[in-house]
């Protein structure tokens, strides 16, 4: 997925840590993000970083993220446009996600 779909109101992200040896939840922290909640600065960020990480990330089918002890940040794009809706799920490397979106997981914002 090159491209970053018209992101309005509607749209929620859900960003997660996973993989690994062993699962602890408190390590994954997931957070969800709905843009109705945020100001315009704040929208124009998650974007921004959504943008710089989508070609990073491969869907889950790919399965080359999360073998061994591997851990990956899992992004789930939920939107709708006036022309579709649906959801991105990517997964991407924790060694190649950029730090904003590091960011992103561990403040929400």
């Amino acid at each position: 997925m090159n491209s970053l779909p018209e992101l309005n109101d509607d749209a929620i992200i859900d960003v997660a840590r996973e993989g690994g040896l062993a699962f602890i939840p408190k390590l994954s922290g997931p957070r969800r993000i709905a843009l109705a909640q945020l100001d315009g600065v704040e929208r124009e960020h998650v974007c921004s970083v959504l943008r710089h990480a989508l070609p990073l990330g491969t869907p889950p089918e790919a399965g080359r993220v999360g073998q061994g002890d591997r851990r990956y940040f899992r992004v789930e794009i939920s939107y709708a446009t006036r022309q579709e809706t649906g959801s991105i799920v990517l997964l991407i490397p924790e060694e190649q996600a950029p730090p904003e979106l590091v960011q992103l997981w561990q403040e929400g914002r």
